[in-house]
């Protein structure tokens, strides 16, 4: 039996409140107080995890008690020092190989700090997002009746680690690319490293920058919403791969012409078991997570996607392990709610008819 660890946090004062009822009755500021000086605990097992090869894995959800923002408003090493002792319980559990879920693989360089004081191999799993994210877009923008050839890409958060082999892997793909991201020097090299397979790209430090786009994969560190109703064109496709989300739920609400999806859900293969929420239903799981329980079924058990930069090279393992063990997209969801064909046309027919509406505004 194979085995890894996964890292999990709450996203927001709600998730504290699953485990803690009167965290809802209490000020958010000392609920964030309270969370901060918590240990980290084993949240939940997760069984069932067979590979079509016939390879079973198991894993446990560990908690880190911070919340999104705790990530960088506090002390780098007081941080990493917490993930590291999540990583050990993990592998008092019986892990060898740790994910690192949403925001604790940001601190001390995307893994990078965690990885070198882990005892246990780690992986922030960003590798496998990078190919959910693409596969996704690509579907949807299908679905959409949009030319890829011809289209606009933005990519918001296009500096980061999946932003950016989003627009390698996309630059020959797609007609142009907008690059938008917080630092116009990083933005100037990425542009400049793609250059060779698409002409047409240009950098933007505003999100603003989006209302050009067909097709938007957004991916930042934000702590909330970045991309609002009014940001987003008639008829396009949002990939939101970020956690917590970059898209406001008002879009959902308000834009009945725009097709937004949630990046990097994938089926897991087998009969899944798990006795905790962890934000998804039974026998899914975002890339990242996936990514790990691939790592494991193949006893892959060493430091993998780490740092900043993915390579194509990996993008490229990893869809072959995904087909080899049986992980697959779990079809179009947004706002984790199943996207079914009718809803999809109904988008497409809105988008059509009303190019420049937003429904209910």
């Amino acid at each position: 039996m194979e085995t890894f660890g996964f890292l999990i946090h709450p996203m927001d004062i709600d998730d504290v409140a699953r485990k803690y009822r009167i965290a809802k009755k209490i000020n958010p500021k000392v609920v964030a107080s309270i969370v901060k000086r918590r240990r980290p605990l084993v949240w939940s097992e997760i069984t069932g995890i067979k590979s079509i090869t016939g390879k079973k894995a198991v894993g446990w959800f560990i908690a880190v008690p911070f919340l999104p923002h705790q990530f960088f408003d506090l002390e780098e090493e007081y941080v990493i020092e917490k993930i590291v002792k999540a990583c050990e319980i993990g592998r008092k559990e019986g892990a060898r190989i740790i994910g690192l879920g949403a925001f604790t693989a940001i601190p001390g360089g995307g893994g990078r700090m965690v990885s070198e004081l882990s005892s246990v191999p780690i992986t922030t799993g960003n590798t496998y997002t990078v190919v959910t994210a693409i596969e996704g877009t690509i579907e949807a923008a299908a679905r959409m009746q949009i030319n890829l050839a011809t289209s606009t890409l933005a990519i918001v958060g296009a500096t980061g680690s999946i932003g950016s082999a989003c627009a390698h892997s996309l630059a020959d793909k797609v007609g142009e690319i907008i690059l938008i991201g917080r630092d116009e020097g990083r933005l100037t090299k990425l542009s400049n490293s793609i250059g060779t397979k698409n002409k047409q790209v240009t950098v933007s430090t505003s999100v603003a920058s989006v209302r050009a786009a067909d097709i938007i994969i957004t991916v930042t560190g934000a702590a909330g919403s970045i991309i609002e109703p009014a940001d987003i064109k008639s008829g396009a496709v949002v990939c939101d791969v970020a956690r917590p989300r970059d898209v406001s739920e008002q879009v959902a609400k308000r834009r009945n012409d725009v097709l937004v999806i949630d990046g990097g859900i994938v089926k897991i293969p087998g009969n899944v078991r798990c006795d905790r929420d962890y934000g998804l239903p039974r026998g899914l799981a975002l890339g990242c997570m996936a990514e790990t329980m691939m790592l494991a079924l193949e006893g892959r058990y060493e430091n993998y996607t780490i740092g900043k930069d993915i390579s194509l090279e990996k993008v490229d393992e990893m869809k072959h392990l995904a087909d080899k063990h049986g992980f697959k997209l779990a079809g179009l969801r947004s706002f984790e709610k199943k996207l079914s064909d009718e809803h999809i046309a109904a988008i497409l027919r809105n988008a059509k008819t009303k190019p420049s509406a937003m429904a209910n505004s």
